[in-house]
């Protein structure tokens, strides 16, 4: 742990998306929370000095908890509850237990009160139960005394090689310089986060993985990194993990064996296509573009666009997860459709990183102003 570094605490950690961009910044996460044991676990292997709480949030009693640590001032509550009650895909129930965890992140922000908060959830948050989530949500953190922003922002314009947008709201408290969301880069002209002069594309991103037939895997990269991004998530990384492929059935195999590039079951054979079925099932992904949003079904070629845009099997795991942002050294623990899941229901870092260093940025403002004013005092 860094005395020097600010603190944070983060709740709903998941797999540890959010806090690797958090650390990436410069935070000390010094305290997690996550109900989910592999979940935790991953987090707890790749954030070693923080302490994780695996149980049910409404347990915590966070006071007693940062008290035990003794780590100071917590100047940063990040998180967002489970997207699944607030998702624009499936239940929109008023009554969703699931929603009761909203309350209980800003329960944690009340009994932590720190300098800054972070809320992250699906891009349709601000406009659920026509916005009285958002607007529930932006009236209780002012009436902590924080004043806040709010944006939608999209992952591949800050250099991930995936289309994905989260809504993203930031509050400080009214003593602290105003946080501000990053606009959209020109990524035309760049630099992004991985100096890029464009848009990364898919096969720009795994491009040095080596291929797989089926039910294999590979130990050995393919090469030397090609760009600036393969050498970021090498991380100096000299043994390739979590690189592999299922084994299909004979009927699996012929249907992707017949799908052409950027194809999907729309050209397979009649007999070959299921009983009923979405337009982008069994489809390649497009190599020159960002990858569609990952889900947790990236390695099962009847989901969503996952195919491999030149190979006859669905995404590995260490593919979903470059596409995810997490570097190669990062570990998963459990079963591969959990580590799968623990991809697809990430947060990509990047959204962390990009937000954490506006409040650092804030922070460090705030701290200065403090000083000269001390200083023009004398």
């Amino acid at each position: 742990m860094n005395c020097n570094k600010p603190k944070a605490v983060e709740l709903f950690a998941g797999a540890g998306g959010l806090g690797v961009g958090l650390e990436q910044a410069g935070f000390d996460i010094v305290l997690a929370n996550e109900i989910e044991g592999d979940f935790a676990r991953t987090f707890e292997m790749n954030h070693p000095k923080t302490k994780m709480i695996c149980d049910d949030i409404h347990t915590i009693d966070f006071r007693s908890e940062l008290s035990k640590l003794d780590v100071g001032e917590v100047v940063l509550v990040s998180g967002g509850p489970p997207c699944q009650g607030f998702s624009t895909v499936g239940s929109k129930r008023r009554q969703d237990p699931r929603n009761s965890l909203f309350f209980e992140y800003l329960r944690a922000v009340r009994e932590i009160d720190p300098l800054y908060t972070l809320f992250e959830n699906v891009s349709g948050f601000k406009k659920l139960y026509n916005g009285e989530a958002y607007g529930r949500l932006l009236q209780e953190l002012k009436d902590l005394g924080y004043q806040v922003a709010s944006a939608v922002i999209e992952a591949s314009n800050y250099g991930l090689p995936q289309i994905r947008q989260r809504t993203i709201v930031v509050g400080w408290k009214g003593s602290q310089a105003p946080v501000r969301i990053p606009p959209r880069p020109n990524v035309h002209k760049g630099p992004n986060l991985f100096n890029l002069p464009d848009r990364m594309s898919l096969i720009d991103a795994i491009s040095d993985l080596p291929e797989l037939s089926f039910n294999d895997s590979s130990s050995e990269y393919k090469c030397e990194p090609l760009n600036e991004y393969q050498r970021k998530m090498r991380n100096g990384c000299r043994i390739l993990t979590e690189h592999n492929s299922s084994n299909y059935g004979e009927k699996m195999r012929e249907i992707l064996s017949l799908i052409p590039e950027g194809g999907s079951v729309l050209d397979l054979p009649e007999r070959l296509r299921p009983k009923s079925y979405f337009n982008n099932t069994y489809a390649r992904l497009r190599p020159d573009r960002p990858a569609p949003t990952i889900t947790r079904n990236f390695g099962t070629p009847s989901s969503s666009r996952c195919v491999h845009p030149y190979q006859n099997r669905a995404l590995s795991t260490r593919e979903g997860a470059r596409l995810q942002g997490f570097p190669d050294d990062y570990a998963f623990h459990g079963s591969k459709g959990s580590k799968n899941l623990q991809i697809g229901n990430a947060v990509p870092p990047v959204f962390g990183r990009i937000i954490a260093e506006e409040i650092i940025r804030s922070l460090e403002e705030s701290q200065s102003s403090v000083i000269l004013t001390k200083a023009n005092a004398l």
